[in-house]
């Protein structure tokens, strides 16, 4: 919610955090309770299978083993998908206020007509987020390193910083994982503004560097159905036409 305001309006919330918790608790606990449900009931349909599949290990039946791996495999993958949908399906509830299943059918619908420009931020923001928790395990295990040869005494040192670097890895995961949030949140109101402006007689609410960026990312990974934008020597007023593109007063930064 937070976010789409600020995308949309440039407007910034006072207590951000409270008012999120408020808004969560009184309009959309319900959704992320059927959204956690969902979840968890495949969960547990997939370790009713697991358990059946160890009891048919102890016995001659081949052909049940190989339908229950089949089972489990399928389950997994709807798991996957459902978790991505659920994802997609919260940021619509907290932008719009729609139902659980309203609202993913509105984020299903934003992805599928977007599907290259998914593939970009998804490529480009997943690799920059790993290198993120590359660099927080690294200066991790440098920092223990250079802590520990200080130490007199101190034998084996690399138990305890495995360890450290095991436990850096899950902190960070935690952290980055709400940057993944923020990226998918701000991809959905990108969706939003290019369905619901045209550029030209009603302008974006996007900002100039966030429309480039979806271009060079499909730039890298050869993807050529993504809007294509003026140099920066073409840039004109805040109202100058960009190949049909406006970019107007509802951007302040143009």
């Amino acid at each position: 919610m937070l976010i789409n305001t600020f995308f949309f309006r440039r407007k910034s919330v006072n207590f951000p955090v409270f008012v999120s918790f408020y808004n969560l608790t009184r309009y959309h606990l319900g959704s992320v309770a059927l959204g956690s449900f969902l979840i968890a009931l495949v969960q547990f349909a997939r370790l009713v299978l697991e358990s059946v599949k160890r009891t048919f290990n102890n016995r001659e039946g081949k052909i049940a083993q190989c339908v229950l791996s089949c089972c489990q495999c399928c389950l997994y993958i709807f798991e996957r998908f459902l978790k991505f949908f659920t994802r997609n399906a919260y940021i619509e509830v907290a932008m719009y206020g729609y139902s659980f299943c309203a609202g993913g059918a509105q984020a299903f619908k934003q992805i599928a007509s977007n599907v290259l420009n998914v593939v970009a931020i998804n490529s480009v923001g997943d690799f920059v987020l790993f290198l993120g928790k590359v660099a927080v395990v690294v200066a991790t295990v440098f920092i223990g390193v250079r802590w520990m040869r200080a130490i007199d005494g101190v034998q084996h040192i690399w138990v305890p910083i495995t360890l450290a670097g095991i436990f850096a890895y899950f902190v960070a995961h935690c952290f980055i994982t709400v940057f993944e949030m923020i990226i998918d949140t701000i991809f959905l109101c990108f969706c939003e503004d290019c369905e619901k402006n045209d550029g030209v007689t009603r302008p974006y609410c996007m900002s100039r560097g966030l429309m480039e960026f979806v271009q060079n990312s499909g730039k890298a990974l050869n993807i050529r159905d993504v809007p294509r934008l003026r140099s920066p020597q073409d840039r004109g007023s805040p109202n100058t036409v960009s190949h049909g593109v406006v970019y107007g007063k509802r951007n302040k930064e143009y």
